[in-house]
């Protein structure tokens, strides 16, 4: 189940990554060229991490980059962003819309399911504190039974 979802995220993340690299192809987006380009970037660098590291700071990055996106994209569909105001209406729209949903919502269940693992694992024993007592105490009585002086 969680591999499923890693890959679901995974893929999520690939579509919206190519869906931004798409649009920053398309001229007139302005200075908003970059964000698009930096989603395009940063979209591949977590699936990476994704399957790389299995940590839930990567599911954790996965499932806020689809907040972010799908996040401004509302933004701007409902207020607009530097005067330009986005119509819902393309395929890449609906595309981006989907995999952002996709990382958000298969990321929070994976994020759930890796939580109450955490809670199953059984209590590690806690590693003995070693001292040094010969050399911290001063008199005391030395390995072979003798007093020691210091």
């Amino acid at each position: 189940m969680k591999a499923a979802l890693r890959v679901a995220v995974v893929i999520g993340l690939l579509g919206s990554a190519g869906v931004h690299f798409y649009l920053w192809t398309i001229e007139g987006l302005g200075f908003l060229a970059p964000l698009f380009l930096l989603n395009a970037i940063s979209g591949p660098l977590i699936a990476i991490g994704l399957l790389a590291w299995r940590h839930r700071l990567m599911v954790w990055l996965a499932v806020d980059f689809g907040v972010a996106t799908l996040g401004s994209y509302a933004i701007a569909e409902t207020v607009g962003i530097f005067a330009q105001r986005d119509h819902f209406s393309t395929f890449a729209e609906y595309c981006a819309t989907a995999t952002e949903l996709v990382c958000i919502i298969c990321g929070g269940l994976l994020l759930v399911l890796l939580r109450n693992d955490g809670k199953n694992r059984p209590l590690k024993e806690p590693k003995p504190q070693y001292s040094l007592p010969i050399l911290l105490s001063r008199g005391s009585e030395a390995p072979d039974g003798g007093e020691r002086t210091v």
